[in-house]
């Protein structure tokens, strides 16, 4: 039987990750693959792990990039590739056994163009521990688990974020050109991918099942590098020439584009904001000079509007294109605010409510200010007597048995109204919440 699945996996000076990468895709119960690694002149000892793991399995399949793009790595793979579908691991993550053999059988089943499933993030505690949570694809259940044409859905632009979750039929990438930019570095470079095979496909499958673990704290990462703004609009502005050159009129692939601009654009000031920046202040005010005059003109032209834009995005939307200077001073003007409903660091214990990525940024701005973090609360059962860095995740139940003086700190943007609600109704004094998004 020929090869079912190609697995690219781009990767540079990741020793410390590679191997559990790679055997988590040797491990695959679907066993008709090829591992393609192609790596861009490591200098960590990379290589030297790749190449004992193919002397070990003869699927795996080794080539080295004469350039540092994380774009132009995955082309060369998607160029080599003999699957029927093709996959992207980004190599300091890995994956569950069985993920690629039930995307594909949904996939060959259903006749899909792609398939995408829900994934565990997680980040390593001092004591070497990881720590999982859920990143769900969609907020609300009516996506999943049914075929789809993406474009015509306003909540795929703004919650379909990443290519790594997934397979993709590879005439289907073929027929339609999708490749990624191949610009330096390894930054955003997906962005055009993941636009045009969410605008292109008209059969694709979203899946509730969790599979992928990604990890969200190696130094390093584009996603930590400060420079998010400028990578932003390096994509968004190339996808922008490319539409206006065709002259697009479909109204669906305009309003995803825009979506997604949209979103990114203020991702990348919630990063900003928080002090995470490493570009000029010239390149600044040019990339954020264009993201405004661009969303503007599609409010303007109705092209977005709050019907198709996250209310937590749309909020922070407004503001930005309002001013910068606005939108940075409400920021330090809400920490200010958590500061004074806290207290001081030493002056209330503090609950953080919340287990997700808020309660992970959470637990590192507290932390960093020295603040003294009692437990951590969230409404997950499994989560219930584990252990972040060492303070117990705890039943909101047990905020019946804390005293008066226990300050709550909740780190859920999308339900911190019905959190807020749900501890009051607990006995938790007002004055004692706070929102931390």
């Amino acid at each position: 039987m020929g090869i079912r699945l190609s697995i690219i996996l781009p990767s540079l000076n990741v020793a410390d990750y590679i191997e559990e990468a790679v055997r988590s895709v040797m491990n695959q119960t679907l066993k008709e693959i090829e591992i393609i690694c192609i790596d861009a002149g490591s200098d960590d000892g990379t290589w030297k792990i790749l190449s004992g793991l193919a002397a070990e399995d003869e699927r795996i399949v080794l080539c080295r990039s004469d350039k540092r793009s994380y774009g132009y790595q995955v082309n060369m793979g998607l160029d080599m590739a003999q699957g029927e579908y093709v996959a992207i691991l980004e190599t300091d993550d890995y994956v569950v056994p069985e993920m690629y053999g039930r995307l594909y059988e949904e996939a060959v089943k259903r006749d899909c163009e792609y398939v995408k499933s829900d994934c565990f993030a997680y980040w390593t505690q001092d004591n070497g521990e990881r720590f999982f949570f859920k990143k769900r694809i969609f907020v609300n259940d009516d996506l999943y688990d049914k075929i789809l044409e993406p474009k015509k859905h306003f909540t795929v632009a703004t919650e379909d974020w990443y290519l790594w979750n997934g397979i993709y039929k590879k005439e289907f990438l073929t027929k339609n050109e999708i490749r990624l930019s191949e610009t330096p570095g390894a930054a955003f470079q997906d962005i055009g991918f993941i636009f045009w095979t969410n605008v292109y496909a008209t059969r694709a499958l979203y899946l509730k099942d969790v599979y992928y673990r990604y990890c969200i704290d190696r130094e390093g990462a584009s996603t930590n590098s400060g420079k998010g703004l400028k990578y932003s609009y390096g994509e968004f502005s190339r996808l922008c020439e490319i539409l206006e050159t065709r002259g697009e009129t479909d109204e669906d692939v305009i309003r995803s584009m825009y979506c997604r601009m949209a979103k990114s654009f203020v991702c990348c000031y919630m990063d900003i904001s928080k002090g995470s920046i490493d570009i000029a202040d010239s390149e600044r005010t040019q990339c954020y000079r264009w993201f405004r005059e661009k969303l503007q003109s599609a409010l303007e032209r109705g092209i977005i509007d709050r019907a198709v834009i996250q209310p937590g995005v749309w909020s922070k939307l407004e503001v930005l294109l309002t001013s910068e200077e606005n939108y940075i001073e409400g920021v330090k003007a809400h920490d200010a605010k958590i500061r004074n409903e806290i207290g001081a660091p030493g002056d209330f214990p503090i609950v953080i409510f919340g287990c997700g990525s808020y309660g992970y940024s959470a637990y590192k701005w507290l932390s960093n200010q020295e603040y003294d973090i009692l437990n951590f609360m969230d409404n997950n059962k499994a989560l219930w007597g584990t252990k972040v860095n060492g303070i117990t995740v705890e039943s909101p139940q047990k905020a019946d048995t804390l005293s008066d003086s226990v300050k709550y700190l909740i780190a859920n943007e999308l339900y911190s109204g019905d959190i807020k609600a749900q501890l009051l109704s607990l006995g938790v004094l007002d004055e004692n919440i706070c929102i931390y998004v």
